[in-house]
């Protein structure tokens, strides 16, 4: 995105995205969009906080076509003279103009050396705090913002397409080891005019992964203690077990579903255990629906809600990607006024009409009215 952003000489869209991809991708995605980032401000005429990024970058990522890029900003004169270069016409190989950020698995973010993890002590005290989500609440409402971008096939973004909904969520174990979580908009819009034909559903039902019901489902890996700027959190790596069938993700086409194994990353807070970021993928294409590819980065923090006195780490942003059907779209969400809500309130919420439904990020699709959660045999 901060690519394409650039080539459409979109220079202030181009510098949110790259500081955006850098604050929520850690140290890899810093590796990738800081030349841009840097190139983007030169041209906006702050070249000397452009070199002052580079000289930093280069200390820790030192490659030979970033130092050409500084020193080419080194040599250019003031703003306005003509000769500062364009943020395209000297970016380094190593970035190609992709639109979706890295993968979970194309590289480890790097963790604090000589701190050992433990996973008998870290996914039980996480698995903990989900357990303690799903007690605590049956139904919460908050306003969801949306922003939907179209990436055309040369990578250019389309012109963004913005919503905001009354957004509701219920969340329940219906019996042991079967939870119900149910996803409600009331604006009109969610049926009758979703961008792109897709309704996106399911980004709070993700931190389930920790929950007991579908923690047998996964296998996990404790890869270190990572700092960020939420603090210190343990590094957790999942992924769906190739002998369980997947139950937490899929795809719906009207009355057809497909149910998708993911894998993912989870940033859990070294003091609470709360799920502070969760990013997720693809355990493979899936060919038969025409899924090629999709990525979900998601960032909690705390509400406290007055009416239960209680307080609950809830998703505050979400980034999603995905490549579906023909269709590459970006959207970014923001929840926010959060509340827990009352039965007069409900009756004021309808139900999605099933036969609109398209989504990409569905729970359980056997049960398309209300998904379940089912731990497998």
């Amino acid at each position: 995105m901060v690519v394409a952003y650039s080539k459409q000489k979109q220079y202030a869209q181009a510098v949110e995205e790259a500081e955006r991809a850098i604050a929520l991708g850690h140290s890899q995605a810093a590796a990738g969009v800081q030349p841009v980032l840097a190139n983007t401000l030169a041209t906006e005429g702050y070249k000397e906080q452009a070199v002052k990024d580079l000289r930093e970058h280069l200390k820790e990522h030192p490659d030979p076509d970033v130092q050409k890029l500084l020193a080419t900003l080194e040599r250019a004169g003031t703003p306005g003279s003509g000769d500062l270069p364009d943020p395209m016409a000297n970016l380094p190989p190593i970035l190609p103009s992709v639109w979706m950020p890295p993968r979970v698995d194309d590289n480890v973010p790097p963790v604090e050396p000589g701190v050992p993890c433990s996973l008998d002590t870290v996914l039980p005290e996480a698995s903990k705090r989900v357990t303690e989500l799903v007690k605590d609440v049956d139904r919460f409402e908050a306003t969801e913002s949306l922003e939907h971008v179209h990436i055309g096939r040369d990578g250019l973004p389309s012109r963004p397409e913005s919503r905001t909904y009354r957004y509701l969520v219920s969340i329940a174990e219906v019996r042991p080891g079967m939870l119900s979580v149910v996803e409600y908009r009331d604006d009109r819009k969610e049926q009758d005019d979703p961008p792109d034909g897709v309704v996106t559903v399911g980004l709070p039902a993700l931190a389930l992964v920790f929950h007991p019901a579908q923690i047998d489902n996964y296998n996990f890996t404790c890869e270190g203690l990572a700092r960020s700027s939420s603090g210190l959190s343990w590094q957790v790596h999942f992924q769906q077990r190739a002998d369980r069938i997947p139950t937490l993700h899929g795809y719906r086409l009207g009355d057809n579903s497909l149910a998708v194994g993911l894998k993912g990353r989870a940033w859990i807070s070294a003091d609470t255990f709360q799920i502070v970021r969760l990013e997720t993928d693809l355990v493979k294409p899936y060919p038969e629906i025409r899924l090629a590819a999709e990525h979900t980065a998601i960032a909690y923090g705390p509400v406290r809600f007055r009416t239960k006195d209680v307080r609950l780490w809830l998703p505050q942003q979400a980034e999603v990607y995905f490549d579906w059907r023909g269709k590459r779209v970006h959207r970014r969400l923001s929840f926010t006024n959060y509340s827990l809500f009352s039965v007069d309130t409900t009756q004021k919420i309808n139900p999605p009409k099933q036969a609109q439904a398209i989504d990409p990020q569905s729970l359980t699709p056997p049960a398309p009215a209300r998904q379940q959660l089912q731990p497998q045999p």
